[in-house]
């Protein structure tokens, strides 16, 4: 059974998957038709996700899936969004007949070159949430203007602006202390 685009298969204990936003059984359809793959949570829940893109890592592949879950709406209601997030190969595991073959992958860094540009995004101002800055390794949000690395440094001194989690700028860059 198709359901609703924005709503994530959850694996109960018995096996069966069910909608975590609908409560609908069977197979759900996540949004802009990528593949989809299993994401196996640390408490070793499964959720289904969209498949993005993969890269070569030095200690083997990593996949940048994106997955529905509750975050902040207009006038502090909950609501669904996409999080994405780059996962390393143990955590991710492929849908039995998946075509995956359409999905885009990186090679990996050269040795010595591994994450030596980064980008900055911009978050705009909402009512309630003060604008903030990003500061990403490149390629983590396409589109951004690479910056070197006195230019990241000088970013996260400033306010409101912070590494991004998802693309571990933080681990890229010397201690900001």
């Amino acid at each position: 059974m198709r359901c609703c685009a924005g709503t994530t298969l959850v694996k109960t204990p018995g096996g069966n998957p069910v909608s975590m936003l609908t409560g609908v059984k069977g197979e759900v359809r996540m949004p802009g038709g990528n593949p989809q793959v299993v994401v196996v949570l640390p408490d070793g829940q499964q959720i289904s996700a969209s498949l993005y893109e993969r890269r070569r890592a030095p200690d083997g592949w990593q996949y940048r899936i994106g997955m529905i879950t509750w975050g902040p709406g207009p006038g502090g209601r909950q609501e669904p969004m996409e999080h994405s997030v780059w996962l390393d190969a143990d955590h991710v595991r492929p849908l039995e007949g998946g075509d995956y073959s359409a999905v885009p992958t990186r090679p990996a860094a050269p040795a010595g070159r591994a994450r030596q540009a980064w980008t900055v995004q911009n978050l705009p101002h909402r009512p309630g949430y003060p604008g903030a800055r990003l500061v990403h390794v490149i390629g983590c949000q396409p589109g951004g203007a690479p910056i070197d690395l006195d230019q990241a440094l000088d970013a996260l001194h400033q306010p409101r602006t912070v590494p991004c989690r998802e693309c571990n700028a933080a681990s890229s860059l010397p201690s900001t202390g």
